[in-house]
C-alpha cells in the first residue's frame, strides 16, 4: 500500500484506535496508555507512559512499553496517515 491508499485520520482518533489495540495485545502493561500520534516522515509515533522512576530513568516495564509503540507504530503506519 503507498501513501496515496492510506486513509487520513485525525490524532485523537488513532490513539483511541492504539488504546484500544494496547489492551488486546498479549503483552499488554496495565498503566500503558498512548496520549499522542504523531506522523513522521517515514511512520506514525506513538506518545505516552514510559514508566520511568522518581529520578526520570527507565525502569523494567520501559523496554516493554517501547515494543508495544513500536508495534503499535508498525500496524497503523501501513494504512494511515495522521492529519496535520
Amino acid at each position: 500500500m503507498n501513501d496515496n491508499e492510506k486513509e487520513l485520520i485525525s490524532s485523537d482518533e488513532l490513539v483511541k484506535l492504539a488504546n484500544h489495540a494496547l489492551k488486546s495485545h498479549d503483552d499488554y502493561i496495565d498503566g500503558l496508555v498512548v496520549y499522542k500520534a504523531v506522523q513522521t516522515p517515514d511512520a506514525i509515533v506513538f506518545k505516552g507512559e514510559n514508566f520511568l522512576d522518581e529520578q526520570g530513568l527507565p525502569t523494567a516495564k520501559s523496554m516493554a512499553a517501547f515494543n508495544l509503540y513500536k508495534w503499535l507504530s508498525y500496524q497503523f503506519s501501513a494504512f494511515y496517515t495522521v492529519e496535520s
